[in-house]
């Protein structure tokens, strides 16, 4: 089964997928990675030169062309965009909640996000947090260290017995 681990800009998804994947010994799958090979050019290159529309479409054929079962993939912010990628996504979707303030510490280091040159952090949740609770079968917090986090959510798939 694969997990999908979903959230906003900053919420841990990278770090969090790439962690869970080495305890489960696990595939990880970066999906913005994937769309930088295969496109052979930065996320922010693809929104300057093609904009976000065709960003999206690139992101659902990524999504779509996963083949592996036992895979962790760290989903881009606004994979929850597009109502169909949900069908797309097969196996276990976890959202990570992750207060703003959380976020915006964590992102002040960070390189500035397409989306957020446009818009504001606020603006992006307020647009996406109803469909990161559509999307997700299960919903951690991601406030603390990355392995507490971690063993949050083994704790939740072993419990579950979904591994």
């Amino acid at each position: 089964m694969n997990i999908y681990i979903i959230g906003m800009p900053g919420s841990g998804k990278t770090t969090i997928a790439r962690h869970l994947a080495k305890a489960l010994n696990y595939t990880y799958i970066d999906l913005d990675g994937m769309i930088e090979k295969d496109a052979l050019m930065f996320i922010e290159e693809i929104f300057e030169k093609y904009g976000e529309a065709k960003f999206r479409q690139l992101e659902t054929d990524a999504i779509k062309s996963i083949e592996c079962d036992q895979a962790v993939i760290s989903c881009g912010g606004g994979i929850v965009t597009k109502k169909d990628n949900k069908a797309f996504m097969n196996g276990l979707k976890i959202y990570l909640d992750t207060d703003l303030e959380v976020i915006k510490e964590r992102l002040k280091n960070d390189y500035q996000r397409p989306l957020l040159q446009k818009t504001t952090l606020e603006q992006l949740f307020d647009e996406r947090f109803l469909k990161y609770q559509d999307f997700a079968d299960v919903i951690i917090n991601n406030n603390v260290d990355v392995d507490q986090t971690v063993k949050v959510i083994l704790n939740y798939l072993y419990k579950k017995e979904v591994i």
